[in-house]
């Protein structure tokens, strides 16, 4: 047998891999989630119409009686930005504070649960606000928008994640170097028989907030860097090791890079179809907007844009799976240990309570292969012949 192809799914059967129990544990925490996420896209989409229709944007600016665009487009980000105030917080509380807590999950606190918020609603409209200030005078200076808006933003979305691991995520998290011991010892060993070079491996406290564990790899370059949920840590070192392994088989593929186009490509489509968009004057007309130059058209421009994503996302999701599964083979390669392997995906799935048995509209949305065909797929693996 060999093993299987990383851009098709393995053939799985979930009962084959978890317990009865596991699997109906894994439905009844996973569907009142699935039910809450189709009632905020609902109820996103249906304020954002309400926006629209309802002229809000329009009525703001002639309220607000500024000439200058930039303040306009200042108050019709933060009209938006805090119309979302008027759910999200309300949802995140019923996940965070009662449903993860019921299950053992969250160990987030009130007044952690408001910092998040706050810092989350600042950091969104900083970042909208450094975006879509040059995106709009682009707007306003050429015909050529779409196409220099598109390069502008492939830049800020390559800069964002350059400075994630050393700007951003210190916001949420405080970071700690990896203590020297075993553990330090196995990460180390991991990325140099990899040849992938790290700036360090860090510990996030995460505990303070939640059960979960998790590992990433982020950053380019200099600012790349190996960072451990401190949670993970209550996992033998060479489980933990398994995991790291699997994200540093992400770098050793060049996933990021790779994920590169697909990023450009998807937001290249979008900016071709805002650029039609903003040729439909009856529906400017009929909501009371100039425009596309029109700061109140952003919602028009959110909406055209959310569209695109959701079906390019369907592709890009499927990319990611098949890059999970390539880091799965690295780590396989790497360590050549499958049956441990397997028991770390074991321990993270049910312990953080993954969907086990997703639905088909879930499975062709979700960016990780799900964790049964993980296991098919490890069972599966043959090492390379030397």
């Amino acid at each position: 047998m060999t093993t299987p192809s990383v851009w098709r799914r393995t053939p799985h059967e979930p009962q084959d891999y978890f317990s009865a129990a596991d699997l109906d544990r894994s439905r009844r925490y996973q569907r009142p989630l699935a039910r809450m996420r189709m009632a905020r896209a609902a109820v996103g989409l249906v304020a954002m119409i309400l926006f629209i229709v309802l002229e809000v944007g329009p009525s703001l600016i002639g309220w607000l009686g500024a000439d200058n665009w930039v303040l306009q487009l200042v108050a019709v980000i933060a009209a938006i930005d805090l119309l979302h105030l008027v759910w999200d917080p309300a949802l995140d509380w019923w996940v965070d504070m009662v449903h993860d807590k019921e299950w053992g999950l969250s160990r987030q606190t009130g007044r952690g649960f408001a910092a998040d918020q706050a810092k989350s609603f600042a950091l969104g409209l900083v970042m909208n606000l450094v975006l879509l200030i040059p995106l709009y005078a682009i707007v306003r200076a050429t015909s050529w928008w779409w196409l220099i808006g598109w390069a502008v933003t492939v830049v800020f979305v390559v800069g964002i994640g350059f400075i994630y691991p050393v700007v951003i995520a210190p916001i949420f998290n405080k970071f700690e170097p990896l203590t020297e011991g075993e553990l330090a010892d196995r990460l180390a060993a991991v990325a140099q028989r990899a040849e992938v070079p790290v700036e360090g491996a860090y510990v996030a406290d995460e505990s303070r907030r939640s059960t979960r564990d998790n590992a990433y790899v982020a950053g380019y370059g200099a600012t790349r860097r190996v960072v451990l949920y401190d949670t993970l840590l209550e996992h033998p070192p060479e489980v933990v090791a398994q995991v790291v392994a699997h994200e540093i088989g992400h770098v050793r593929r060049r996933h990021l890079h790779r994920q590169l186009p697909a990023v450009a490509l998807t937001m290249l489509v979008a900016f071709i179809a805002l650029g039609l968009v903003a040729r439909w004057d009856g529906l400017f007309d009929a909501v009371g907007v100039e425009g596309a130059h029109d700061p109140a058209s952003l919602p028009i421009a959110g909406l055209t844009i959310g569209v695109v994503f959701s079906v390019a996302g369907l592709a890009t999701a499927w990319l990611s799976r098949a890059f999970e599964r390539e880091a799965d083979l690295e780590a396989l390669d790497l360590l050549n240990q499958p049956d441990l392997m397997a028991d770390m995906l074991r321990r993270l799935h049910t312990k953080n309570l993954a969907d086990l048995d997703p639905s088909l509209l879930t499975r062709i949305r979700m960016t990780h292969p799900a964790a049964a065909e993980r296991l098919a797929f490890t069972a599966a693996w043959r090492p390379t012949p030397t």
